[in-house]
């Protein structure tokens, strides 16, 4: 498999001036000079992202299933101040456990991820049908289908930021709302030096977002930030929706 390095403009800004920051398992991270994005430049050109899986990811992942399924509960009664009812959309839905307590809040769920086992766990113990294996991009939804998409931990994995965001843009329904959670590289508790932060995952976690980041990212794509909430983590969850809405 083909193993070349590319160099990428800034996602956020499009600059192309960066400030290296430190290198880590011999990839280097790098700030934009333009809006502050972290984020790995250069990186290879292809990745083998399921290869995480392969290690008995998913058996650790769904070992705290009666953990995960209370927190999924308490964000499907959060969505509910915003959206009561509709097609709710979980990216990187993993064993389907917000899938799961979005469809018995009265959704119709759906899930995506690229974790095949995951998906067959949900299938199997929670009775979700639309499941879909792979990335969410491939699958076509129609325009406006989804009501609720919900992306936790996920955005700092994606590849090709306004690709996924402009899709998401396209699928989301004109007074539908998307919750989005990531590591927040501008958070007070966050370590120093930045090194040390064990959200710092080499070929996993290509962009480190902060609030002004992650809200230019999205502003690119029609979406305005309706209310933002910083955890301990640390981390950075925002609501948003299609502005003008």
């Amino acid at each position: 498999m083909q193993n070349a390095a590319e160099w990428l403009d800034c996602p956020v800004c499009g600059g192309k001036n960066f400030t290296p920051l430190f290198e880590k398992k011999q990839e280097q991270f790098v700030r934009c000079n333009g809006c502050g994005l972290v984020m790995i430049n250069p990186r290879p050109q292809y990745r083998q992202i399921a290869q995480t899986y392969e290690f008995g990811y998913s058996e650790r992942y769904v070992a705290k299933a009666e953990k995960k399924l209370r927190r999924a509960h308490r964000r499907v009664r959060q969505m509910r101040k915003y959206v009561a009812r509709g097609r709710w959309l979980d990216i990187g839905c993993s064993a389907g456990f917000v899938a799961s307590a979005a469809q018995q809040g009265g959704y119709e769920a759906y899930g995506a991820d690229v974790d095949t086992p995951a998906l067959e766990y949900g299938r199997r113990h929670f009775g979700l049908q639309h499941l879909y294996q792979g990335f969410f991009e491939d699958v076509r939804f129609p325009d406006g289908h989804f009501d609720v998409i919900t992306l936790y931990e996920v955005i700092e994995h994606v590849p090709d930021l306004n690709k996924t965001v402009a899709e998401l843009a396209r699928i989301l329904s004109p007074a539908g709302v998307m919750e989005i959670w990531t590591p927040d590289v501008g958070h007070w508790r966050r370590p120093e030096p930045l090194e040390n932060w064990d959200a710092i995952l080499p070929s996993e976690h290509l962009y480190y977002f902060n609030f002004k980041t992650l809200s230019l990212l999205l502003r690119k794509h029609g979406f305005c930030v309706i209310k933002k909430r910083f955890n301990m983590k640390p981390g950075l969850k925002v609501y948003v929706r299609h502005a003008g809405e």
